[in-house]
């Protein structure tokens, strides 16, 4: 999972501050589910404005994916959602969080790079001659053939959707005040 350190320097005054503080300071773990769920929300909230943490747009998908995309043709880093839907928080310790997603390609969307592909043989399917698809599944395939697939790489663009902007420090800061004043 992705981390990101903050610090903040407040002043709180107010009768038996000192208490109050103390008292918060015994168990963080109210603190840091504030601060989680609103990380998590935040973080698949970018997946609507199709934008990284610092407000960079994300690199439009190539015509020729866009063109053979089932679903959410018009948005980047969503097929069926199971990525903004794996974004999820947990505590470090007693003084942090992390904010993340377990899913396997979650990295290379991220970070960007490029997948190695091996040589291959795969079955394709083809449908009948005014099938609405060439390809289909075996099920409904007329015929099929054996085809070998090259060895080829794909690089995949950085698509940024980790991270915490100064929005997003902002908003976390008033959770701390909050939290600190007992609100």
């Amino acid at each position: 999972m992705a981390g990101a350190n903050l610090t903040i320097d407040t002043v709180i005054t107010g009768p038996d501050v000192l208490a109050r503080m103390d008292e918060a300071m015994g168990n963080t773990a109210p603190l840091l589910a504030r601060i989680g769920e609103y990380l998590q929300d935040s973080t698949r909230n970018r997946f609507e404005t199709q934008a990284g943490p610092d407000g960079t747009a994300w690199k439009p998908l190539q015509p020729r994916y866009q063109r053979r995309k089932k679903q959410n043709k018009d948005k980047i880093l969503t097929l069926g959602g199971y990525l903004r839907g794996q974004i999820h928080w947990q505590p470090d310790g007693d003084d942090a969080v992390r904010v993340g997603t377990n899913a396997k390609y979650g990295a290379i969307h991220q970070f960007g790079g490029t997948i190695q592909q091996p040589a291959r043989q795969a079955t394709v399917h083809f449908g009948a001659g005014k099938a609405k698809h060439l390809f289909v599944k075996k099920k409904k395939a007329k015929r099929s053939l054996q085809v070998s697939i090259g060895a080829h790489q794909v690089n995949m663009p950085a698509r940024p959707y980790l991270g915490v902007n100064a929005g997003d420090q902002e908003q976390i800061r008033l959770r701390i005040m909050d939290w600190l004043t007992g609100q």
